[in-house]
Order: structure tokens, then C-alpha cells, then sequence
């Protein structure tokens, strides 16, 4: 798991969403992006997080 991703991971579940964690979690251990169901309120710095932790899965995807 990249730093980011971890990062991202650790700041859902301390923003007590661990559901959502969980399962972004599974989506990029599975080298699949997580797009969070738009109706969950996430903050707007966590967004960005999981946003560049798709970046990553894509790259890794391209590169492979």
C-alpha cells in the first residue's frame, strides 16, 4: 500500500468513517480506483486524498 493510501485510510477512520475506509481499502489493494458514493458527506481535504490515491492506482495500472 502506497504512503498516501495509508494516509487516506488513517484519516477515514479517524474521522470515525470506517466503513468507508474499509472499503477504499479493498478497492486499491484490488488496484481499483474508490469513488466515494456522492451522497457521503467527506471532507474536502479527505476527497483530495482519495483522489491522489487513485492518481496512484492509476499510474500503477499504466505502468503495468
Amino acid at each position: 500500500m502506497h504512503t498516501k493510501q495509508t494516509q487516506a485510510l488513517w484519516e477515514l477512520q479517524r474521522q470515525g468513517l470506517p466503513d468507508i475506509a474499509e472499503s477504499a481499502a479493498r478497492h486499491w489493494s484490488e488496484g481499483r480506483r474508490y469513488e466515494p458514493d456522492g451522497a457521503l458527506h467527506i471532507p474536502r481535504s479527505l476527497e483530495t486524498l482519495i483522489e491522489q490515491c487513485n492518481w496512484e492506482i492509476d499510474r500503477v495500472s499504466v505502468q503495468a
